[in-house]
């Protein structure tokens, strides 16, 4: 916490003196807009044969598919429709003259039927509505003293793997750039400095408080990052990143009786990686580390009918547990590493019309932590809920699918696929049907785990998938979308099901109707 509140206090102290020096540089033009809204409203009805087996887990459920969060397959069909609208505003007074814009995104979900008259979040759909189930996902302060291209974000705000803004670029980019939010991916207090250095060069240095727990001891969990991005040539821009995460936690803090950290339910319950600590404690200190780089040319077809992406990254550190004396003892020391690559080829007139072809791989561990070694790779699915979701890949059983609102679970929910890592295969065909009107993609989804784990096989499984989407105005689509999944004798492992037999093959469709709010 110490070294958050130090970075906090710099960034304010950087922040005055340039004020002093130079005073604040006005606008020529007043901002005109004070204050804009924008909302999303995002309707699915679902016909599936996945749901939760705990009667407690209806309302909302993440995780691991067949995981702790007790979905499983069975022969009957589960059927549902949800609603979810997330207003977000800005506000920019003119009398600042463009020095500070307040942002504050919110989210309301819930299911037809649900329930009414109560609190609690992803409900309030029965008869009665009457439901207290606001959830705040953004509030922070965009300070930008010099029109000069940098500002500082402090409060509630986007934690993604890349150099971006996220207050001013969209979240589909940060799918398909940077570590393509497989790392991070979720919303934190903190502050960050965003940067353009030059044409085509972007920079972010953060620091975020992931758990406070007591404040007046040393057992928080904090993360500090720092990416870069340059435009090389016209068509292609390279990237890295450095991050560190502190984790003082000590079985402290946490989701509910899950927890949160390397021990914690919490991990096993999200697909993450999940350490045994030999002995009866599972208190420890830990410092992790994440290098890597990204690279894209051709970003979004421009210029180029070839549109060809990727990352390498990998995560170092230790692990120690604590004597009686506060002493830390080293017990594990981390190395794992993840590569992801896509080429896509545009054939067509629009975007639409494209194939793609893509490739991922995580590192895995056989023995976990036994050995004296983690060689797996370690995500924010550790820490928090939902963190690292890969979702650029357009898998919508085997990997995360983003189209969701109460109920997000996938087969590998985590790259590190439960530690025993992954590599997988994705290609997508789609076709502009009726140009910027209506488009339709086919895609296939294979994926095997590095290590299998015991009683069970490495081949996780296989998966098609169809969706049809149709631009009934501009920015508001209605679609199909559907799959079915192949299950693996990954799952002959008693340990990987909550029931400890392998389950039924998975499948789903939805319609949606989705639509942005100027």
């Amino acid at each position: 916490m110490r070294v958050l509140v130090l970075c906090i206090l710099s960034m304010i102290l950087f922040l005055a003196e340039i004020k002093a020096q130079g005073g604040i540089e006005h606008a020529q033009d007043p901002v005109k807009n004070e204050f804009q809204f924008i909302g999303f409203s995002f309707s699915r009805t679902t016909f599936s044969n996945i749901a939760p087996t705990n009667d407690f887990l209806q309302g909302q459920v993440i995780g691991r598919m067949f995981g702790g969060n007790s979905t499983n397959t069975s022969r009957n069909v589960a059927s549902y429709s949800e609603q979810r609208f997330v207003p977000f505003m800005v506000y920019r007074p003119s009398v600042l003259d463009g020095l500070a814009t307040f942002r504050t995104l919110f989210k309301i979900d819930y299911t037809f039927g649900d329930r009414a008259y109560g609190a609690g979040n992803n409900s309030g759909g029965a008869i009665g509505t009457g439901q207290v189930n606001l959830q705040t996902l953004l509030a922070n302060v965009s300070l930008k003293p010099t029109e000069k291209p940098w500002n500082v974000v402090i409060g509630l705000q986007r934690i993604f793997d890349n150099a971006r803004d996220p207050n001013v670029n969209a979240v589909e980019f940060a799918q398909n750039a940077g570590s393509k939010l497989s790392y991070w991916g979720t919303q934190g207090s903190g502050i960050t400095l965003y940067s353009q250095l030059g044409d085509g060069v972007y920079a972010k240095i953060g620091a975020y408080q992931l758990w406070e727990n007591m404040i007046a001891r040393d057992d928080d969990v904090s993360l500090f990052m720092a990416d870069f991005e340059s435009r090389i040539t016209a068509k292609t821009t390279i990237g890295f990143n450095f991050w560190y995460l502190a984790d003082r936690g000590k079985e402290a803090g946490g989701i509910s009786v899950l927890g949160q950290g390397l021990t914690s339910q919490l991990a096993d319950y999200n697909g993450a990686v999940r350490l045994r600590l030999p002995g009866t404690t599972q208190k420890y200190e830990a410092d992790v580390f994440w290098a890597g780089m990204n690279f894209s040319r051709g970003r979004n077809f421009t210029d180029s009918n070839f549109w060809i992406d990727g990352f390498v990254n990998t995560n170092f550190g230790v692990v120690d547990t604590l004597s009686t004396t506060g002493k830390r003892i080293n017990i594990a020391n981390i190395l794992g590493v993840s590569a992801n690559a896509r080429v896509q080829y545009k054939y067509g007139g629009t975007n639409q019309d494209f194939i793609s072809i893509e490739g991922m791989f995580s590192s895995g561990d056989e023995n976990g932590i036994s050995d004296g070694r983690v060689s797996s790779v370690l995500t924010g699915n550790i820490w928090g809920t939902p963190v690292g979701i890969f979702t650029a890949h357009r898998s919508l059983l085997m990997f995360p699918d983003p189209q969701v609102i109460n109920r997000f679970y996938s087969m590998v929910h985590d790259i590190s696929n439960m530690g025993y890592g992954v590599s997988a295969g994705f290609m997508n065909v789609s076709k502009s049907l009726i140009p910027n009107r209506m488009h339709a993609k086919m895609g296939a989804v294979a994926a095997i785990s590095n290590y299998a784990p015991r009683q069970g096989g490495s081949f996780i499984g296989s998966e098609v998938n169809l969706e049809i989407k149709y631009n009934l105005g501009v920015f508001l689509t209605v679609g199909y979308s559907g799959a079915y999944a192949w299950l693996g004798d990954f799952y002959d492992a008693p340990n990987i099901t909550n029931q400890g037999s392998r389950p039924m093959n998975p499948f789903t469709h939805f319609l949606t109707l989705s639509w942005l709010m100027f």
